[in-house]
This record gives C-alpha cells, sequence and structure tokens, in this order.
C-alpha cells in the first residue's frame, strides 16, 4: 500500500476531463437528481434499502462453513449476495450453480450477481449456463492478469463480444474496476478506454469505489462524465492513508455517491470489505451504517 499512495503523491494522476482528481480535493456538493419510479419493478425508496454483500468478504468463513457463514449475513438483514468464484467448468465456488442458488435462497436472499474469471466468446457458453442455473441477474468480470494489461483496445473488443452473448442470454454483463485502470497508456485512462469504446447496451461497469479512490480518482467526477455506465457500485471505504476501513468509518462519501443513483445508472450496491480481521463485524458495522444513512 505504500507505494500506491507514493505513487499518487508524485502527481501520476493528473485532471482529465475532471475525472482524475484527488479525492480529498474533490467537491462534496450533491448531486441528487429526480428519483426515479422505479428499478427493477420495484419502487425506488424500497429496493434501494435491500444491501447487498461480496461474498468475498467472508472467504475464509465460506470455506469452512459456507450454509453458517452465509446465514450469519442473511441474519444481519443482507439481502442480496454477488458471489465470487465462478469458473470455466461451471462451478460457482466449487459446487453446482443450483446448489448455491439453493443455499442463498432458503436464507430469504437473493444472489443477483457473480464475478468470473476473464474470458473470451468461446469460453462463455459455460459460464452463461451457470450464471443462468443460479437466477443471476449480472456476470462480472473483476480482474485483469498483468499480461492482458497491454491493449485496451482489445478488451474493450472482448468486453463487447462476450457482452452480446450474454445479453442475447437474458442477462448483463459488467466489468470492475481496480486501480490499475487509471495507469495512464498514452493519453488515455485504461478505465476510459474501456467506457469509451464498449457498447453501453452490452457492457456496464461495476464500479469499486474504494479503488477509484486509492487511484486518486473522483468517483463522483467519473460518474458525471460517463452517466448511465455504472449499474453496479462496491461499497467500500477508505481511511485518509488511503486503506480500507470500515464502510462509513473513512472519507468516502457515500451519501453523494448513492443520490446519485439515477445518474449513474445503479441498480444495485454491494458491501465487500477484503479484510480479514473480524469480517463478520465489520460487514455489521457498514450494514447499520447504511440502514441509518439518509439519501
Amino acid at each position: 500500500m505504500t507505494d500506491r499512495r507514493k505513487f499518487i503523491k508524485k502527481g501520476t494522476y493528473v485532471a482529465l476531463g475532471g475525472m482524475i482528481l484527488p479525492y480529498a480535493c474533490a467537491s462534496k456538493k450533491n448531486s441528487e437528481g429526480e428519483k426515479p419510479e422505479v428499478m427493477n419493478g420495484e419502487s425506488v425508496e424500497k429496493s434501494i434499502k435491500k444491501i447487498g454483500v461480496q461474498a468475498y468478504s467472508v472467504r475464509d468463513a465460506l470455506q469452512e462453513d459456507f450454509s453458517g457463514s452465509m446465514k450469519k449475513i442473511a441474519d444481519m438483514g443482507y439481502e442480496y449476495i454477488e458471489a465470487y468464484g465462478l469458473s470455466l467448468d461451471g462451478k460457482l465456488f466449487g459446487m453446482t450453480p443450483a446448489e448455491y442458488k439453493k443455499i442463498v435462497d432458503d436464507l430469504g436472499m437473493k444472489v443477483i450477481s457473480s464475478h468470473a474469471t476473464y474470458f473470451t466468446p468461446d469460453q462463455a457458453p459455460a459460464l452463461i449456463e451457470a450464471s443462468q442455473a443460479a437466477g443471476l441477474e449480472y456476470l462480472v468480470i473483476p480482474w485483469l492478469g498483468e499480461e492482458l494489461r497491454t491493449d485496451y483496445m482489445k478488451i474493450a473488443d472482448n468486453l463487447n463480444k462476450v457482452g452480446e452473448l450474454v445479453n442475447q442470454a437474458g442477462l448483463k454483463f459488467g466489468y470492475h474496476n481496480h486501480n490499475f485502470e487509471f495507469e495512464k497508456q498514452g493519453d488515455k485512462y485504461p478505465l476510459e478506454i474501456m467506457l469509451e469504446n464498449t457498447d453501453p447496451d452490452l457492457v456496464t461497469f461495476e464500479m469499486d469505489i474504494y479503488w477509484v479512490v486509492n487511484a486518486g480518482a473522483d468517483p463522483m467526477a467519473l460518474i458525471n462524465k460517463y452517466p448511465g455506465r455504472f449499474s453496479l457500485y462496491h461499497v467500500k471505504d477508505a481511511n485518509p492513508e488511503l486503506e480500507q476501513t470500515t464502510v462509513g468509518q473513512g472519507i468516502i462519501d457515500f451519501k453523494e455517491l448513492l443520490s446519485a443513483r439515477k445518474k449513474a445508472g445503479l441498480d444495485y450496491y454491494f458491501v465487500e470489505d477484503e479484510r480479514t480481521d473480524d469480517p463478520f463485524g465489520n460487514l455489521k458495522a457498514a450494514i447499520d451504517y447504511l440502514n441509518q444513512l439518509e439519501f
């Protein structure tokens, strides 16, 4: 983490159309606009308070006791799950998608989305079939290996081709950012290349708010520059040193970002906390904060 902070302080990230700004200097102006009447068939006020969690937050506990760990999440009041570990063999966290879905459904929650390995159109059928069996609405690529980070136009082309297949199957397809997408290549940032060269009808984006801030960028400026492109959020907080901290205890203005849901195009948001110290305590504090937050 120290190296990333030094990288930011050296001024590598410079202003680009108002998007790349030090978050501490970003405007706190409330951008709440006219609220949409419905979201996914529900009133906004009802659906927006249904809070999701990225299952990776409790990854060690899930390995030890999947059902028991999911029950702890349900007991906290989380209603949506974003899974991870969807692999090319069609397994979801090492089990059949139907098995995964049943455990979550029986606890009164719903699996909305899953992260999958990076894949190409020829690999898509198994992942699409698994996604349908799990009852997913979204299939998301969350990571690019370093060997893939040399040609983002090629990545964008692949996302479009995969997105077409996923959408034809009745699902939505997205890409999730980290901070390396803000390491400039030529005169563009990789995330900009992907946003500007993917079809909005085929490819959406899951904004990991923490990693945007960690990269020295302003999440709200990103939304303003690319409205309607962020159907999903990862709600994850940063302390002043840009390390992860408990949601609601850091520097990120979640009220502003969640109030901008219409402009962002937001459908769902998932709490994620990658720290392994007291993961269930971290998730409980996060949902308590979000439940009392007015937006």
